[in-house]
């Protein structure tokens, strides 16, 4: 990856005007290989970044697949290196967005989830989750037997979970609550799980009504990757009221807030 990231430059650099050739056209690897040596690259080096441009997306296929795996992740070395070089390449190689998103993925992490209309709160667990979509259907399904909202459906925690990853479009999935982090913002569905603020270390989640319907289809995005999302405990009264204390007033200026009708 880091050594795709230089491709273009060197590209530009040395290879008087001509086009870019396609990332399948192999062709064109001796070309490159001696585009990278006028450009200065050293001759036992030149040949693995001329060779980057026609094979990284193979290797990010790969990548993809080893680290679905928890246990490959939590061993892997160099994943903050491994994170950067996807994230430098991601708009112009669509596998890296997908590397980058499993180098952001959380293992054993905690989690307090507290519910301001009940005042009560509760400390999970949660590991391999792919992006907050995932973590919306995953904590309905958790936490059902303590809200009041509907429980999710089935095919949703299934798709969710381990079952196949995508609900037909005409049964879409409908999250069952906003969520906020401990700072007042709101969490993004689009966003990850890493991208949730700390308190004190942990991450938090405050639950708010989800004022109208919003829903996806996509269970999951990375349909190889086991979700964990365990309840550890319930928190008690006084637990919970200190972790209420803590956090700062949602700011609802989501759209669904600004759009929701008058009562």
């Amino acid at each position: 990856m880091e050594c795709y990231a230089l491709v273009p430059e060197i590209w530009a650099r040395a290879a008087r005007g001509r086009a870019l050739p396609g990332h399948d056209d192999l062709s064109a690897t001796k070309t490159m290989v001696r585009v990278c040596r006028r450009a200065g690259i050293p001759k036992d080096v030149a040949p693995r970044v001329a060779m980057s441009w026609f094979d990284t997306a193979d290797w990010l296929q790969a990548m993809i697949t080893v680290m679905a795996r928890r246990e490959f992740r939590v061993a892997m070395r160099d994943r903050d290196r491994v994170r950067e070089a996807a994230a430098a390449i991601a708009d112009r190689l669509e596998p890296a967005h997908w590397v980058f998103g499993l180098s952001v993925v959380l293992d054993d992490e905690p989690l307090v989830v507290l519910n301001p209309r009940s005042k009560s709160g509760f400390r999970l667990t949660m590991g391999g989750i792919g992006d907050n979509f995932q973590l919306h259907t995953l904590l309905a399904d958790r936490l059902r037997d303590h809200l009041t909202t509907d429980s999710p459906e089935p095919a949703w925690v299934a798709a969710a979970g381990d079952g196949p990853p995508e609900v037909p479009p005409t049964t879409p999935i409908v999250r069952r609550f906003r969520l906020f982090d401990g700072h007042g913002a709101y969490v993004l569905p689009e966003g990850r799980p890493a991208d949730i603020a700390s308190i004190g270390g942990t991450r938090i989640l405050v639950l708010h009504p989800p004022l109208g319907r919003f829903a996806w289809s996509a269970g999951r995005s990375y349909e190889h990757m086991t979700p964990t999302l365990i309840v550890d405990r319930v928190l008690g009264p006084e637990e919970a009221a200190a972790w209420m204390s803590r956090v700062v007033p949602a700011r609802q200026t989501d759209f669904m807030a600004i759009n929701e009708p008058p009562s």
